[in-house]
């Protein structure tokens, strides 16, 4: 009996360890997860719809994401990426598509990490171009980063998701997520700051600024920046400074896709100089002084003249 109960003991021991075992990598996997989240439920040839690129990391904080995704080229297309809701607020690489190869890699940074669920990496705005099945996946190599201050590189739990693309019902019109989603955002991009800076490294130690904002809703288009009264010009972050007096007021102009802007300036460094100190007014000064001395000295001549006529 006792050598039973024995028997019996170890055989549990032994099969719960081996479960364990199996599931061990999975449990580990399963603390930071990288999806797709399609809103849309049925999808037809020619729509355009939006699917969210996430990650949910509830046991580790994450500071970056480096990686490709994949998609069948021949069922989709991607018409826009969307960094505008994302936790990523850094982008050393910005997301870059190919419709070419089926592809679209990627590196985002969180400078203060991210810990929790459900975190929008990228809004990636899909054509269906044909009916089918398409898969979109990830790259060999997809990662993430601990923020542990080391750098440690994590392998995420990689969900992909299959689409079935339908053919279109004639009474069914064609659905373009994106363009309503432009047209329902009447809000500009969020308040951001503008910093002025100088570094050996950066524009050879020259005066640059730097700034970033996002657009919850559409997304950012593009950067404007205006010198003093100059015409704004389309720039990027950072910024090399044309006039490097930094007596210029300095406005940056964020556009997101649905045209809303948010400007937001710092005045000059060093205002201009007053005018009594400017090389012109020293230059009009002189000229004035030399013009009376002439015309002084031509009245004196002529009154010479008059005189020793009068004598």
């Amino acid at each position: 009996m006792n050598k039973n109960f024995k028997e019996k003991k170890y055989l549990v021991v032994g099969a719960i360890f081996a479960i364990g075992f199996f599931l061990w990598p999975f449990g580990i996997k399963a603390a930071t997860t990288v999806y797709f989240d399609l809103e849309t439920p049925v999808i037809y040839e020619s729509d355009t719809f939006l699917i969210n690129l996430k990650i949910s990391t509830p046991d580790k904080s994450v500071n970056v994401i480096d990686g490709t995704i994949l998609y069948d080229n021949n069922k989709l297309e991607i018409k826009e990426v969307s960094a505008g809701n994302s936790l990523f607020a850094l982008w050393p690489k910005p997301p870059v598509f190919s419709n070419d190869k089926g592809t679209l890699s990627f590196v985002g940074g969180v400078p203060d990490g991210f810990q929790g669920k459900e975190g929008e990496v990228l809004k990636i705005i899909f054509l269906a171009k044909s009916e089918g099945e398409a898969k979109i996946d990830f790259l060999d190599g997809f990662s993430v980063f601990l923020n542990d201050g080391q750098g440690t590189q994590i392998n995420p739990w990689l969900r992909p998701l299959s689409l079935n693309i339908l053919t279109r019902p004639l009474e069914i019109p064609v659905k373009d997520e994106w363009q309503v989603l432009i047209e329902n955002d009447k809000n500009p991009p969020e308040p951001f700051e503008i910093t002025l800076g100088q570094e050996p490294s950066i524009f050879d130690n020259q005066y640059f600024i730097s700034f970033f904002t996002t657009d919850k809703e559409s997304g950012i288009d593009h950067y404007e920046v205006q010198e003093g009264t100059k015409p704004y010009i389309v720039g990027d972050s950072p910024y090399l400074l044309k006039d490097q007096k930094l007596r210029s007021t300095i406005r940056v102009k964020a556009v997101d896709e649905a045209g809303n802007e948010r400007i937001v300036e710092i005045p000059a460094t060093y205002p201009p100089l007053p005018f009594y100190k400017t090389l012109i007014f020293w230059i009009i000064i002189a000229i004035v002084s030399a013009v009376i001395i002439i015309f002084s000295w031509i009245v004196i001549q002529r009154i010479k003249k008059k005189k020793i006529e009068s004598e």
